[in-house]
C-alpha cells in the first residue's frame, strides 16, 4: 500500500534517529578501548595514527525551496441533477485563499463557456460554486488541462457513482419514474401489485407511506426503508409483504425481542394470514424443517438466523425483510457469525427490505453492507474501496507505535447521501411529515459526585470492601478511589450517579403518588445500575416494569403491555441495548438516560420509544451528566458522531450538528432535601446548550449483559405453544436444585414440538348433541378460499352456528371461520382477526349508544366483530376460553373451534399411553420411566451405535447410543423407525435422533422430571393455580434487594410464604424460582399419577404446595389406618373359620399365622411395573 507523505518523512526521521543513535554508541566503544590502550590516562590527543585522516565537515540540511500555491479542486455531486467544485488546501503546498482558489476555477472554465449555474456554502460556511451535471465532462477537461500546468489538482466524482446519478438524473428531470435495472419495476406493474393489498391496510397508510410503499415496489423490493423513529415502517414492510405473500415463503429476520411484535402486526394487517401461516423461531426445535406445511411468514433473529444459517439457506424465499438493519454493521476485519449469515442469505433472495431508522450507528463505514445487499457494488466492489472513497480512510500511529487504519471519518458525505437517495434509500423526518407530533426538550442534569458514592460504586463493582462506616466518611483519600489512570469506569460512574438520581427522583410526582403523573422511561446500561433503580422503586412501592437483557420474551412483551394498558404501573427501567428499538412506549411522557449510550444514534432510538406516532404530549428527556468525569468528554464525542451519521442519512440541509438542549440544570447530590425547591426551579430554567468542554478519556469496555439467543445444552425439550406469550430465553438447572430461570444470560431457546395438526373427527358412538356440528368443527381449513359474510340481522342464530374459531398461539388474535352444513367440508377462513381485549371495549358500551349505532349501521357492517349479531357469540367463546386451563387452550390451538369448548375437549384423540387427563393408561406409581424400559425393541438387523453431538460453539461433545439398520440407516431412538429428517445421518442437536418431535417429546417427558418443569413453566408461567400468586415475578422483584430488603418485601406481597419459616428465609437466601413455587401432581403419585403428561402437573407456590401435601399425607395415613383395620379384621376372620373347620391339620394353621403376623405395610407396598411396557408390547 502507498504511503503518504507525511508518513514518509516520519520513516526517514526515525531512519535518521537510529543511525545518529548507532554512530554515538560506537564512537563510546572507541574511546573505552582507548582507555584500556592507556591505563596511566597520558593525554593522546596529538597522536594521530593516520594524520591524513581528515575530519568531516558537519552537514547543515539545506532550506526547502518555496512551493508555488496550489490547492485540491474537489467535485461533488450536491444534488440529483447538479454537483459542485470545492477548493480545499494541500498538506504539502501552501492554501492561495479562498477567493483567489474561486477566481481560478472561473478563470480556467471561462475559456470554454462553462458558467456556475449557483453557489452554495459548505458546512463550513464557505462558498462553492454548482455546475449542471451535464455539464461535468467539459469541467474535468478544463481542470484537468489547469492540474498538468500544476495550478491545481482533481479530484473527480467516482465514476460508477457518477454513472448511476446521471442514468437516474434523466427520470429525475423528467418527472417520471424509469427503470434501469433489471429487478426494477414500471408504475404498471407498481399498481398491480398495490392492488393485491386488503382495503383495511391500504386505507391505515398515510399519504408518506403509500410514497414509501411505491418507492420500494419500483425499485423490484430491494430498498433500504430509513424514515425516523416512530414513522411506521413496520407497516410499509408489511404492505410491501402483501403484494409477494403469493409467491413464496417470506424470512423476517430482527432482534429477538421483536419477534412477538412482528407477529401481531402481520397477523393484524395481513388478514389473509392464518394462525398457522406465521412462524416463530425461538431455539433449533422450531426450524421450520420439522414443519409438515411451510409457513407464509417465519420470523427468527439474527442468532437463531445464524445456528441455522445451513436449513435457512438451502430454503427459497420470496423476500427477506431484515429490521433494526443496523445490526449488520461493516467491521474493519473479518465479519461476526451473525451479520455473515444474513449476508449469505440475502445474496441468495431477489427482493430485499431494510428498516432502520439510524442505518449508520456511529460512522459512516457501518452503511456499507446494507447498502451493497441492495445494490451489489454499488459503493464499491469491496468495503475497503468504499472506506478510501468516503471514509477518509487513513492511517494513525498508535500508542504502542503500530499503524492502524482509523474508519471513523467521513468524506464527500453530501455525494454519498445523494446516492444512497436516488438509488435505494428513502428517509422521511417526523418534522417534515408529521407535523401535529408535539416537541421534544432535552435537557441536561449535572451532578457532582461525592466521595462516598465513589467508594460505594467501588465497592458494588468489587474493585475493594471498605466498612459501612468508612463509606460515609469524606476523608477517604482520593488515591485509594481512583483508577491508574484517575478515572472511574462506565459501571462505576453510572452507580455513582444513583444516589443522586434518587434524591432528583424524589421530587417528581410519581414518587408522591399523584394520580395525574405522567410516565417515565428510565434507560441505563449495566444491570448493576438498573438493579439500584429498582431497590430505590421497592422501597417508595411504585408499581413499575423492567426491560434487560436477562428478560424472558414472553416477560418482555407482557411488560410492554402492562405499560401501555395499566395505570398503576407508571415507570419502565429499560436497558437500552435489550429494548432501545422497536417497541412502543408512547403513553409514556418523561424519557431518563441514567448513562449516556455508547452511539448518539442509540440514544435517538431510545429517546423515539415514547416521541413517535400516538403521543398526544411533549415528551421531556433528561440526561445525567457527572461533572468532572468521562461523561463530559463522552457527551462531546457523542455530537461530533452524530454530525458525520446525520450528514450521512440526512443531508447537507437536515443534519443534525449536534444534540440539541434546552438547557442545563444542576444537581448537588450533597444537598440536603430542604433545598428540593430551590433545584427544581433551577432546572426549569433554561442553562447552556451544551457542556463545558472537557479532555477527552479512553472509552470503557464495560457493555451490558444483553446476550441474546444463547442456547443451553441441557434445554433439549419442546412443547406446543400456549394462547398466551411464551417464554424464551430460558436457563433451567436441575429439579434437585429446584430451579427455572437462574441463568445470568439472555438465552434465546423456544423449544416447540411440530403444531398441532387440524383433526377431522369422526361420529362414533359418542352420543352429543351436537354431532352433526362437530363432524366439520375440527377440519383443516383451506386457505385458498376466501368466503364473505352474509349480512345478518339480529335473530339470524343459524348463521352464528356456523361460526368457528381459532385462536394466534403467537399473539392471541381470534380468528374467524365460517363452515355451513350440508356446503362446507371444511371451515372457511373470513380473513378477519380481533383481540379479546377489542370485544370488552364493545361490550363497555351503554346499551342506548349500541342501540343507536345498530340503527344507524344496521347494513354498513363491515366485520363481523362490529355485527350485534354476531357479538354474543364472540363474547361466549372469549369468556370460555378465558375460562380454559393453560393446558387446554394449549390443546386447542391449531384447528378451527366451536361452541360450547367442552365438546371439543371431549373430542380430543388420546395418545398410546396416556389419556386425555395425561395420566398413564392403566395407572403408575413411579415418577420416572426406567431407560431400559424406555425405547422400543431395536430390530433383530439393526445394531447400536454411538453418536456424539456438540450443540453449541465451545460446548463438549456428548456421547449418545442410536440403533441403525444394516443399510446404514439411523433409527428412532424411541420407536425404532427410520429417520427421514436431512440431518439423520449427520445430527447437530439431541432432537435429530428422534423421527419427528413427537417421539422426541415423549422420550424426554419420559425420562426428565425437569423437562416437565420447564414445559409447565412455559405454560403457567409460574403463577400458583391455586391462589393465582405470581411466583415468578416475586423472584425477579426480590433478586436485586439486599436481604432485610427481600424479608420486609416478601412480608408485604406474600405474607403466606413468610409465615413459613424454613421455607421463608431459602427464598430470601436463595431467590430462585425453585424455592417459590414446585410443579405437583393433580392426581397424587400414590394414587396412579406417576409418569404422567404436563395435563396432571399444576403450579403451586411453596406454601400451597406445603398445604396440599400435608392434606394429602392425613388422607394417606386415614386411608392406611383403615386398610390395617380391614386386613386385621379379614385374616382374624379367616382364622377362626379355619378353626372352627374340621380336619385342618397344623402345618395349615401354622401358615396361616405366619401370614398373620406380617407386616401390614409390607401388603401395601408399590407393585413395579409400568404400562409402557405393556402398551410397547
Amino acid at each position: 500500500m502507498e504511503l503518504t507523505e507525511e508518513q514518509r518523512r516520519q520513516v526517514e526521521a526515525n531512519r535518521a534517529a537510529a543511525i545518529a543513535k548507532r554512530k554515538a554508541f560506537l564512537e563510546s566503544r572507541e574511546e573505552e578501548e582507548q582507555q584500556q590502550k592507556n591505563p596511566e590516562g597520558e593525554n593522546n590527543s596529538n597522536t594521530n595514527p593516520n594524520p591524513w585522516n581528515l575530519f568531516k565537515c558537519q552537514k547543515f540540511p539545506l532550506s526547502p525551496k518555496p512551493q508555488p500555491p496550489k490547492f485540491l479542486a474537489r467535485l461533488e455531486i450536491c444534488s440529483p441533477d447538479s454537483f459542485s467544485i470545492t477548493p480545499l488546501p494541500l498538506s504539502s503546498f501552501p492554501f492561495p485563499g479562498h477567493q483567489h482558489c474561486l477566481n481560478t476555477l472561473s478563470s480556467t472554465l471561462s475559456q470554454q463557456h462553462v458558467v456556475p449555474s449557483h453557489y452554495t456554502q459548505t458546512s463550513e460556511g464557505e462558498k462553492v460554486c454548482v455546475f449542471k451535471l451535464a455539464e461535468y465532462r467539459a469541467v474535468l477537461k478544463q481542470l484537468k488541462a489547469a492540474a498538468a500546468a500544476e495550478v491545481l489538482l482533481v479530484e473527480e466524482i467516482p465514476w460508477a457513482t457518477f454513472n448511476v446519478v446521471e442514468c437516474l438524473s434523466r427520470s429525475f428531470a423528467a418527472g417520471r419514474w424509469a427503470p434501469v435495472r433489471p429487478e426494477h419495476l414500471p408504475d404498471d406493474e407498481v399498481d398491480r401489485l398495490i392492488g393485491r393489498l386488503p382495503r383495511t391496510l391500504l386505507e391505515r397508510l398515510l399519504p408518506f407511506q403509500h410514497d414509501g410503499l411505491r418507492f420500494a415496489l419500483r425499485r423490484g423490493a430491494r430498498c433500504l426503508i430509513a424514515d425516523d423513529m416512530g414513522l411506521g415502517k413496520t407497516l410499509q414492510a408489511i404492505a410491501i409483504a402483501g403484494c409477494f405473500v403469493e409467491e413464496g415463503s417470506i424470512l423476517v429476520v430482527c432482534p429477538a425481542v421483536l419477534r412477538y411484535s412482528w407477529a401481531e402486526e402481520l397477523e393484524r394487517w395481513l388478514p389473509s394470514c392464518l394462525p398457522a401461516d406465521v412462524h416463530l423461531v425461538f431455539g433449533h426445535q422450531d426450524n421450520p424443517i420439522y414443519l409438515k406445511r411451510s409457513p407464509r411468514v417465519v420470523v427468527i433473529s439474527y442468532t437463531m438466523l445464524h445456528r441455522l444459517r445451513k436449513s435457512m439457506l438451502e430454503r427459497e424465499w420470496a423476500l427477506l425483510i431484515i429490521d433494526e438493519s443496523h445490526h449488520v454493521r461493516c467491521t474493519k476485519k473479518t465479519e461476526p457469525g451473525e451479520i455473515q449469515a444474513v449476508l449469505d442469505v440475502a445474496s441468495k433472495v431477489k427482493r430485499i427490505i431494510l428498516l432502520s431508522g439510524t442505518p449508520s450507528l456511529s460512522r459512516p463505514y457501518d452503511i456499507y453492507h446494507q447498502i451493497n445487499m441492495l445494490w451489489p457494488g454499488l459503493l464499491g466492489k469491496t468495503k475497503y474501496e468504499f472506506a478510501k472513497t468516503y471514509c477518509d480512510l487513513k492511517y494513525i500511529k498508535g500508542i504502542q507505535g503500530k499503524f492502524f487504519a482509523d474508519y471513523s471519518k467521513g468524506v464527500r458525505l453530501e455525494e454519498l447521501n445523494v446516492l444512497l437517495k436516488q438509488t435505494v434509500m428513502i428517509r422521511r423526518l417526523k418534522e417534515h411529515v408529521m407535523l401535529q407530533l408535539p416537541p421534544k426538550r432535552r435537557q441536561i442534569i449535572r451532578l457532582l459526585i461525592k466521595r462516598s458514592d465513589i467508594v460505594a460504586a467501588k465497592t458494588v463493582v468489587g474493585v475493594f470492601n471498605i466498612d459501612a462506616s468508612e463509606r460515609e466518611s469524606e476523608d477517604v483519600p482520593l488515591e485509594t478511589l481512583d483508577e491508574p489512570d484517575g478515572k472511574l469506569s462506565y459501571q462505576e460512574l453510572g452507580i455513582a450517579k444513583l444516589s443522586g438520581f434518587r434524591e432528583w427522583l424524589a421530587l417528581h410526582p410519581i414518587i408522591a403518588g399523584s394520580e395525574n403523573a405522567s410516565k417515565m422511561i428510565i434507560f441505563a446500561h449495566h444491570h448493576k445500575v438498573l438493579d439500584g433503580v429498582q431497590v430505590f422503586l421497592c422501597e417508595k412501592g411504585i408499581s413499575f416494569v423492567r426491560i434487560d437483557g436477562n428478560t424472558l420474551a414472553r416477560d418482555r412483551q407482557s411488560a410492554v403491555v402492562s405499560f401501555r394498558s395499566s395505570p398503576e404501573v407508571k415507570i419502565a427501567i429499560i436497558g437500552i441495548l435489550a429494548a432501545g428499538f422497536g417497541l412502543d412506549f408512547s403513553t409514556a411522557q418523561d424519557v431518563v438516560f441514567l448513562e449516556l449510550p455508547k452511539c448518539p444514534t442509540i440514544m435517538l432510538q431510545a429517546e423515539d420509544r415514547a416521541h413517535r406516532r400516538g403521543q398526544t404530549n411533549a415528551v421531556n428527556v433528561y440526561i445525567f451528566c457527572a461533572k468532572d468525569t468521562l461523561d463530559e468528554s463522552h457527551w462531546k464525542n457523542l455530537n461530533k458522531s452524530l454530525q458525520r451519521v446525520s450528514c450521512t442519512t440526512d443531508g447537507k440541509y437536515d443534519a443534525m450538528k449536534e444534540i440539541e438542549v434546552e438547557g442545563i440544570s444542576y444537581l448537588d447530590s450533597s444537598l440536603n432535601s430542604d433545598n428540593c425547591e430551590e433545584q427544581s426551579a433551577r432546572r426549569d430554567a433554561v442553562g447552556e446548550t451544551q457542556l463545558d468542554k472537557q479532555p477527552s478519556a479512553e472509552n470503557s469496555n464495560e457493555s451490558e449483559a444483553n446476550r441474546d439467543d444463547k442456547s443451553d445444552e441441557t434445554f433439549l425439550n419442546n412443547s406446543i405453544q400456549s394462547s398466551n406469550i411464551m417464554a424464551e430465553n430460558i436457563s433451567c438447572q436441575d429439579l434437585g436444585k429446584a430451579s427455572v430461570l437462574d441463568g445470568t444470560c439472555d438465552v434465546d431457546v423456544f423449544d416447540g414440538m411440530e403444531r398441532c395438526p387440524e383433526k377431522s373427527f369422526e361420529d362414533g358412538d359418542q352420543e352429543i348433541r351436537l354431532q352433526d356440528l362437530k363432524k366439520i368443527s375440527t377440519t383443516e381449513a383451506d386457505d385458498n378460499q376466501s368466503v364473505n359474510l352474509v349480512e345478518v340481522n339480529g335473530h339470524c342464530s343459524n348463521q352464528v352456528d356456523f361460526l368457528r374459531f381459532e385462536v394466534s398461539p403467537y399473539t392471541g388474535r381470534i380468528h374467524l371461520y365460517t363452515c355451513i352444513l350440508g356446503t362446507d367440508k371444511r371451515p372457511q377462513p373470513l380473513h378477519e382477526n380481533f383481540r379479546p381485549e377489542e370485544l370488552e371495549l364493545l361490550s363497555s358500551v351503554a346499551d342506548d349508544e349500541k342501540q343507536a349505532h345498530d340503527e344507524k349501521q344496521k347494513t354498513e357492517f363491515v366485520t363481523v366483530k362490529d355485527n350485534p349479531a354476531y357479538r354474543h357469540a364472540l363474547m361466549a367463546f372469549a369468556e370460555e376460553w378465558k375460562n380454559l386451563r393453560s393446558i387446554e387452550r394449549r390443546k386447542l390451538l391449531g384447528k378451527p373451534l366451536q361452541l360450547p369448548l367442552a365438546v371439543e375437549l371431549c373430542y380430543l384423540s388420546e395418545s398410546n399411553n396416556h389419556n386425555n387427563k395425561g395420566l398413564l393408561n392403566g395407572g403408575s406409581k413411579r415418577r420416572r420411566t426406567p431407560l431400559m424400559e424406555i425405547s422400543y425393541p431395536l430390530p433383530s438387523d439393526a445394531v447400536w451405535r454411538k453418536v456424539s453431538l456438540r450443540s453449541g460453539l465451545g460446548k463438549k461433545e456428548k456421547e449418545y447410543t442410536q440403533g441403525w439398520s444394516v443399510t446404514d440407516e439411523p433409527l428412532c431412538k424411541l420407536c425404532q423407525k427410520q429417520c427421514l429428517a436431512n440431518n439423520a445421518k449427520t445430527p447437530e442437536f439431541f432432537e435429530d435422533l428422534f423421527c419427528n418431535l413427537v417421539c422426541y417429546e415423549e422420550y424426554r417427558m419420559r425420562t426428565s422430571n425437569r423437562f416437565l418443569r420447564e414445559e409447565l413453566f412455559k405454560i403457567e408461567h409460574g403463577v400458583c393455580t391455586n391462589c393465582q400468586f405470581d411466583c415468578h415475578k416475586l423472584v425477579e422483584d426480590i433478586r436485586p434487594l439486599s436481604l432485610e430488603r427481600r424479608r420486609e418485601y416478601i412480608e408485604k406481597v406474600a405474607p403466606k410464604v413468610a409465615k413459613r419459616k424454613k421455607m421463608f428465609e431459602k427464598l430470601v437466601n436463595e431467590p430462585t424460582e425453585g424455592n417459590a413455587w414446585h410443579a405437583d401432581h393433580i392426581v397424587p403419585v400414590y394414587d396412579g399419577g406417576g409418569e404422567c403428561k404436563l395435563e396432571n402437573l399444576r403450579t403451586l407456590c411453596v406454601a400451597c404446595h406445603y398445604d396440599i401435601t400435608a392434606a394429602q399425607c392425613a388422607e394417606r395415613r386415614i386411608a392406611k389406618a383403615n386398610a390395617r383395620k380391614q386386613l386385621k379384621a379379614l385374616m382374624n376372620s379367616m382364622k377362626n373359620g379355619i378353626k372352627g373347620a374340621t380336619g385342618t391339620n397344623t402345618k395349615d394353621h401354622k401358615l396361616l399365622e405366619e401370614e398373620g403376623s406380617m407386616v401390614e405395610d409390607e401388603l401395601l407396598v408399590e407393585v413395579p411395573g409400568s404400562a409402557y411396557s405393556l402398551a410397547d408390547s
